[in-house]
């Protein structure tokens, strides 16, 4: 994915990576592309997709562990006198398992994307700092 289809991606309202995004192509249209300014371009990109495409992941899987705690304390508070307490606990401790495992599944897509995000990153600044341009088309 190049630079320009992910800040498309990941621009808000505003347009402030769009217009820093601008920035660097007017400097490297005249020859002169900052190091310093495209690392801090890189930063920035960095932090709008760990904002909208990585913190979601992190949300719902808090989400889904809450809802398994709730399910979990549900069932063990269910009085003695239900009427079906031998299907009802079953089956709140079942979804409280499913609530856990979805909250384990969210996590581990979590930290997947967010390893690969940094790894992204320190490439492409490895590459500026090597001396290779960022609009070049990677």
């Amino acid at each position: 994915m190049t630079i320009r289809s992910r800040v498309a991606r990941l621009d808000d309202a505003s347009g402030e990576l769009a217009l820093s995004l601008a920035k660097l192509e007017m400097e490297a249209a005249r020859g002169v592309p900052s190091t310093d300014e495209q690392i801090d371009f890189l930063h920035d990109l960095h932090r709008a997709t760990i904002h909208k495409e990585i913190r979601p992941w992190r949300s719902r899987s808090t989400l889904a562990a809450a809802a398994g705690v709730v399910l979990l304390a549900a069932a063990l508070l269910l009085p003695p006198s239900l009427p079906f307490r031998e299907i009802a606990l079953p089956a709140a401790e079942a979804l409280a398992v499913l609530a856990f495992l979805a909250a384990g599944g969210c996590l581990g897509i979590y930290l997947r994307n967010l390893r690969r995000e940094r790894r992204w990153l320190l490439g492409q600044v490895a590459a500026v700092r090597g001396g290779q341009p960022l609009l070049d088309g990677r």
